[in-house]
C-alpha cells in the first residue's frame, strides 16, 4: 500500500536544502525547456551558476519558471515543485559582502561535485568590485529563482 502526504513548508524547505539537483522549466513561444540543474538554497531562492546560452536566453525573455527536486531512499520519498522568478545578480549591482556570500554558499556546497559530474563553478574577482570570470570562454551568469510558491508530498510504501 502507498502511504501520500502533503509535504509541510518546514519539510520542503529542509528538502530544498538537503539536495543539489533540480529540474528547472522555463518557457518561451509556449515551449516548453526543462533541463537539470545544480544550485544551493538559501533565504527562499534557489541560486545557480550557469554560462551565457539557452536556459539565461529564455529566462530573461520570460522570467516566470519552476523546478522540481526530489529525494528518493529505500522505501519512501519526497518531491518537492516550487514556482518563482527569476533574477540575473548583476555583480556591478551587488554589494561585495552578498556577492562573497552567494559565491561562498556554491563553492562550499557545489565545489564538491565538480570532479564527479563535470560542473565548473567559476571563481570571481573580489579586487576592487564583485565581477564574474569566464568559464571556456563564455560569461558566467549568476542568477536565483526567487520561490512564489511551493508544494510537496510524501510517499512512502508500507507492506
Amino acid at each position: 500500500m502507498i502511504v501520500e502526504r502533503p509535504l509541510s513548508d518546514t519539510e520542503i524547505d529542509a528538502l530544498l536544502t538537503s539536495e543539489m539537483f533540480c529540474h528547472l522549466a522555463c518557457s518561451e513561444g509556449g515551449k516548453p525547456y526543462v533541463i537539470p540543474m545544480a544550485y544551493v538554497f538559501h533565504k527562499n531562492a534557489i541560486y545557480g551558476q550557469t554560462t551565457e546560452g539557452k536556459k539565461v536566453d529564455i529566462l530573461r525573455k520570460n522570467p516566470l519558471a519552476c523546478f522540481q527536486v526530489e529525494k528518493r531512499e529505500e522505501h519512501h520519498w519526497s518531491s518537492a515543485m516550487c514556482w518563482g522568478t527569476f533574477e540575473e545578480l548583476d555583480f556591478d549591482a551587488l554589494e561585495q559582502s552578498e556577492a562573497k556570500e552567494i559565491y561562498k554558499l556554491l563553492t562550499d556546497r557545489l565545489g564538491r561535485i565538480q570532479e564527479t559530474v563535470g560542473i565548473t563553478i567559476p571563481s570571481f574577482s573580489f579586487s576592487e568590485k564583485p565581477a564574474p570570470l569566464t568559464v571556456h570562454n563564455r560569461k558566467s551568469t549568476l542568477f536565483r529563482i526567487v520561490i512564489t510558491e511551493k508544494m510537496g508530498k510524501f510517499y512512502a510504501m508500507e507492506e
